[in-house]
């Protein structure tokens, strides 16, 4: 009989725990999260003082002393993973040097990979060898390219579509604009159109310090409002853009409508321009909202407000949705929600850091339950989201993705790596 109960409160228990958004075991997970980042704190601090030069972003720390659950290992291509429903498909290329350092995808079929022998931190290095993929149906085949010439450092994507791509490297940018049949290169202060487009918006309008072309982020008094091909906007937008990246942003959905972000102290104001950036109308401003999200159709407007704590989760969550003219305060997101990207038809994706990732709709939090199963177990990895320009969400974790087809909540869900 005692038996008998147990079975029945655990059973209970875990029906009531599908639709959250934290998985089962929780507490234990985020002990383990915050004891991993701790280590991982005080050892990225000691590589800090011994690297001042390196870029905040290219620090990689080992696991601790105790690992945790264990990583499953992936199963050989479109065959179940041993963490639950999905699919794997294993990028596959002949030939490549080197480990699949960076996967990306541009929409739900195409996509770009990176294979690399040179170490993240060695950014000097001269004897790097490495080739790109790309692939035209979601992960199935992968194709190398033309081999890119010789270059120093590790390199990173920064890819427009399935045909321009530019690959970052230590001394300068490698570029193509037919899918990798040719490459050329460009030093850092002069990136062609292809390397610009990829930090622009779909029209080409990007923000930057006046007459400069390149994309290093050195700090300027103001900015302008530039489109690649014409120079600066004129007349420029009606509010001043000042120096700083975190202080504007610029977005331009599927219908081509242009949404500037203007940022002073704790408000964020937003413009939004429906003729090419002719003219603009000045939304209300918003007290303590974070970012602004555009659904890829552009039919969608969202800010939101996502504030982590000192051990990665959210401590404030606010939501506002564009109804007419003005922003209209939603229900929060969910508890421990890490990262949000919009989606078409009034959805948000979400993700935590404890292994979760699930979608926001009318105020409630919808569970994924082949995501919950296939994420679960990495909780030591931080999960990003972001959802394409044809609408496919992707969430990532290490150097896989997991990319979901479809639209609004029904998706077909397949892991790559």
């Amino acid at each position: 009989m005692r038996e008998n109960a147990l079975d029945e409160m655990f059973a209970e228990f875990e029906a009531d725990a599908t639709t959250s958004f934290r998985p089962p075991g929780v507490p234990a997970a985020e002990r383990r999260v915050r004891d991993r980042r701790r280590r991982r704190g005080r050892l990225l601090a000691g590589l800090g003082a011994l690297l001042l030069a390196g870029p905040a972003g290219a620090f990689a720390a080992g696991r601790g002393a105790d690992p945790g659950p264990p990583v499953p290992t992936p199963v050989p291509a479109v065959s179940p993973t041993p963490t639950g429903d999905l699919p794997e498909r294993k990028v596959f290329l002949p030939g490549a040097p080197g480990r699949l350092k960076e996967l990306r995808f541009v929409d739900g079929r195409n996509g770009w990979a990176l294979f690399d022998t040179c170490d993240t931190l060695d950014l000097g290095a001269t004897d790097c060898r490495r080739a790109v993929g790309r692939t035209a149906d979601g992960g199935v085949t992968w194709q190398p390219t033309t081999p890119l010439p010789d270059a120093k450092g590790p390199g990173s994507l920064l890819p427009v579509d399935e045909r321009r791509l530019t690959v970052r490297v230590g001394d300068g940018y490698l570029v193509t604009t037919d899918g990798g049949a040719a490459w050329s290169r460009h030093p850092f202060g002069s990136p062609p159109p292809a390397t610009q487009a990829g930090t622009a918006t779909r029209s080409g309008f990007l923000v930057r310090c006046p007459g400069r072309h390149g994309l290093e982020g050195r700090p300027c008094p103001r900015r302008e409002l530039t489109r690649i091909g014409s120079g600066p906007v004129r007349p420029q937008p009606p509010v001043a853009l000042t120096g700083e990246h975190d202080d504007h942003g610029l977005i331009e959905g599927g219908d081509g409508r242009l949404w500037l972000t203007v940022r002073d102290g704790d408000r964020l104001t937003v413009l939004l321009s429906a003729d090419g950036a002719a003219s603009w109308q000045k939304l209300p401003a918003v007290p303590g909202a974070g970012r602004l999200m555009v659904s890829p159709d552009g039919a969608d407007a969202w800010l939101v407000s996502v504030r982590e704590d000192g051990f990665g989760v959210a401590a404030t969550k606010q939501v506002w949705r564009l109804v007419g003219s003005r922003w209209e305060q939603r229900p929060g997101l969910p508890d421990n929600t890490s990262e949000v990207a919009a989606a078409n038809g009034g959805i948000l994706a979400v993700t935590s850091p404890y292994g979760s990732a699930g979608f926001w709709v009318d105020g409630r939090y919808v569970d994924v339950p082949e995501l919950r199963a296939a994420l679960r177990y990495d909780t030591d990895a931080h999960l990003s989201v972001e959802v394409l320009r044809d609408d496919t969400v992707v969430v990532s974790t290490g150097s896989a993705q997991i990319i979901g087809i479809g639209s609004g909540v029904t998706r077909t869900w397949t892991r790559v790596s």
